[in-house]
């Protein structure tokens, strides 16, 4: 079952209407107005989870740091580190990678789980 701790979430104007795309708990970056959007691209510079469900312009708010749940986009195994797909799904990092946070239980596409956030780079 997957959990949530929050720590420091980001709020930032919404680039796109998140409500009814259903959106929560997939993988953000800024653009280029420093709004929130999908990081939409595999090692995207992500700056972390969704996790309401804004309207366009409304304020988004991305968890940061803590423990949040995610969208799985393919099969992820406890422990590994996580980083977005280009549907801004979560995915396991690979070599050369950067990543958002460690999964904390087993997942698979489409499936809501846990994940701890920290960022990094897959050497």
């Amino acid at each position: 079952m997957a959990t949530e701790l929050q720590l420091f979430d980001l709020s930032r104007d919404a680039a796109a209407d998140f409500y009814t795309t259903s959106k929560q708990f997939y993988v953000m970056k800024l653009d280029t107005n420093s709004r929130a959007a999908l990081a939409g691209a595999a090692n995207a510079s992500s700056i972390g989870l969704l996790q309401n469900k804004p309207k366009i312009y409304e304020a988004a708010e991305v968890r940061n740091l803590g423990i949040s749940k995610a969208v799985c986009g393919g099969d992820i195994t406890i422990g590994n580190k996580v980083t977005g797909d280009s549907d801004s799904k979560i995915v396991e990092a690979g070599s050369g990678e950067y990543y958002i946070g460690m999964a904390m239980e087993t997942g698979a596409d489409g499936r809501v789980i846990s994940v701890l956030m920290g960022f990094g780079y897959m050497p």
